[in-house]
């Protein structure tokens, strides 16, 4: 028996779990005097993927901490978007809502992500 209802309660826990994991993995390296040698990257085809630096990754993750706090639907989404890496077709399929929907929603989280980040700077 699964603790998970449904696929989309499933899910948006992989990725709070997975955004936990890059977070406290720039809070070690942080933490460090000195960085070790084990570095975040995303897959892509290119090969040519950027970094983000600790300090960024620590924003990111206080700006979607406040988020949560202010809307968890949206906090949810960014989750599923950033952190999975899923299109917006694969989040309608798992939350029922249209893909101009969750558009919107992705462009309010942005936005909002954005002007903490600003603001912590």
């Amino acid at each position: 028996m699964s603790p998970f209802p449904d696929r989309p309660r499933f899910l948006g826990y992989t990725a709070r779990v997975m955004r936990t994991i890059v977070i406290d993995h720039a809070r070690r390296r942080a933490a460090q005097k000195r960085g070790g040698g084990f570095r975040i990257t995303t897959l892509d085809d290119d090969g040519c993927a950027a970094v983000a630096d600790d300090r960024e990754i620590l924003q990111v993750g206080a700006a979607l901490e406040a988020l949560a706090a202010a809307d968890p639907p949206l906090a949810d989404l960014v989750d599923l978007k950033f952190f999975c890496g899923f299109s917006f077709a694969e989040i309608s399929a798992i939350r029922g809502a249209s893909e101009r929907t969750l558009q919107r929603q992705w462009e309010k989280a942005r936005m909002y992500l954005h002007d903490r980040i600003r603001e912590s700077s």
